[in-house]
């Protein structure tokens, strides 16, 4: 496919299985590791994703939407799906609802009441907050919840919380804060007869720093794909004495150079003329814009990988198009092979460095990533 595509996505799955293997070699016994593939898998593929992940032996997938669950139910008719984001109108979706081995969290008692009158019925996750002032429950209004739900004679399967500060500090005071938080709200479920819940509140920041932590079940998204959450869960990690924990970037984003130009010094390249040679320049074009999902703060700011050596991008990103100069790379011709996130002989640019340049995250990065893109699987 990557021959006739301007554009294409390798999946390494052999850096899938490394990142694998080195989260269950640090889970607590007794945790299980769910495989968290919200939005389209973090831009890697939801399908491709949820394939690759059971055939490591992945026994639970975790999404944001009903649709996202519908697509991986047809890969596998009974694995385990947590659904994290809420659910809207839960009263007009009862039958793709009604699945036993959905797992939906949930906030309010009136979507549990629904949930629960089905046949059969999904299993619930009462959602907490603990500080991320988002979705879930807390002080009387978790208290009020947990009466409704008794008095309804609900049944719950599992508890959980979010961390909302992990992965931005070295000094983790607020994550703890939480944590007792968390366990307080536990012991509150029990007091109304929920006890031997599923607790799960790590993500992959947190299941590397915290393992008191990891109760039940631990969510890796972002470290599932090979990326840090950021550079202080990494600080954090080696303060806490573990040097040895890696992670494998399992993305590389590649295309081809379609067209070649040679202008000579002084010549405008672009919308807006925005930039102007200063030598003669050889210019190659490449098939890829902010439509397919490469940040256009990018223009004049960055670089692509060709025939091993850096290309600078000049002028304004298209929608569609890139225009490299590749005055200095003398085999660089229409069909050659350009890398714009991932390895070229010695060079390397990942999602981090696009980060750093754009001033976002690396989630954003591989998460707006086209979906019309072709994935692939390689090694």
């Amino acid at each position: 496919m990557k021959e006739t595509a301007s554009s294409w996505i390798e999946i390494s799955k052999r850096s899938l299985s490394n990142n694998l293997n080195g989260f269950r070699s640090i889970l607590r016994p007794g945790s299980t590791l769910t495989a968290i593939l919200k939005s389209n898998a973090y831009g890697h593929g939801t399908d491709l994703m949820a394939k690759l992940c059971i055939e490591e032996g992945v026994s639970r997938i975790g999404v944001n939407s009903i649709e996202e669950a519908q697509s991986i139910r047809k890969i596998d008719p009974k694995i385990p799906i947590l659904i994290m984001g809420e659910i809207q109108n839960p009263e007009k979706r009862r039958e793709v609802l009604s699945d036993p081995n959905f797992w939906i969290i949930f906030s309010r008692p009136e979507t549990a009441r629904i949930l629960s009158s089905l046949n059969p019925a999904p299993k619930l996750h009462l959602k907490i907050d603990t500080g991320m002032g988002r979705l879930g429950n807390h002080g009387e209004t978790l208290r009020h919840t947990l009466g409704e739900l008794k008095k309804a004679d609900i049944t719950l399967d599992g508890i959980c919380t979010h961390f909302a500060s992990t992965e931005d500090v070295l000094e983790h005071k607020y994550s703890l804060m939480q944590i007792q938080k968390f366990e307080k709200a536990v012991l509150l479920a029990e007091s109304f007869g929920y006890k031997n819940l599923i607790r799960h509140m790590c993500a992959s920041a947190s299941a590397m720093l915290f393992s008191h932590a990891h109760y039940e079940m631990v969510r890796v998204g972002i470290s599932l794909y090979g990326l840090w959450p950021s550079i202080q869960t990494r600080l954090s990690l080696n303060l806490n004495g573990n040097k040895n924990f890696q992670l494998s970037p399992i993305l590389s984003w590649k295309t081809r150079i379609v067209h070649i130009q040679n202008h000579p010094a002084d010549s405008y390249i672009g919308y807006g003329s925005s930039f102007q040679t200063s030598y003669p320049t050889k210019v190659a074009i490449v098939p890829i814009g902010y439509y397919e999902g490469l940040d256009r703060k990018l223009s004049s700011n960055g670089d692509m990988l060709v025939l091993g050596k850096r290309a600078r991008i000049i002028g304004r990103i298209c929608m569609n198009m890139t225009m490299l100069d590749v005055t200095h790379i003398p085999g660089a011709d229409v069909g050659s092979v350009v890398t714009v996130i991932g390895q070229d002989g010695e060079e390397l640019i990942t999602a981090d460095d696009i980060a750093d340049r754009t001033h976002t995250i690396n989630y954003e990065i591989t998460t707006r990533i086209s979906e019309s893109i072709c994935r692939i699987v390689v090694d």
